[in-house]
């Protein structure tokens, strides 16, 4: 699912803001996001398993929920003007990225500021049961 997201990232606007293969993270403490704003990193995917019903004859439903994290910074104070129009085009992505068998499609943002860089993070979570 990383590399699908990666693969549609690369097809829509991005006003200036490139796309990085690399995981966010990097040697040191410090998250590269961090280290190179206006640079967009795709994280691992996650994959938890839960059960939604248990029947007394062993046929067990569950649901499993595959997630990816797509990290992106700019400068607080001077954030781009077409910064809402990148993260509205970001989370449209999330009908467009090949995930098999998904019945529920969500996405995510977070916004939070380190130090004088306003950090998103945008989360794709597709479940699907079985």
């Amino acid at each position: 699912m990383r590399d699908s997201v990666l693969t549609k990232l690369k097809t829509i606007s991005l006003g200036g803001f490139s796309v990085s293969k690399e995981l966010p993270y990097a040697e040191s403490e410090t998250p590269l996001y961090l280290r190179n704003p206006k640079t967009i990193y795709v994280d691992r995917e996650i994959t938890e398993t839960a059960p939604l019903f248990l029947t007394l004859d062993g046929l067990d439903i569950s649901t499993t929920t595959t997630s990816v994290v797509v990290y992106f910074s700019t400068d607080a104070k001077n954030a781009p003007s077409h910064l809402d129009t990148l993260i509205a085009n970001i989370k449209g992505l999330k009908n467009t990225i090949e995930h098999p068998g998904a019945n529920q499609r969500d996405v995510l943002l977070s916004s939070n500021f380190v130090g004088d860089l306003l950090v998103n993070e945008v989360e794709f979570r597709f479940t699907k049961t079985s």
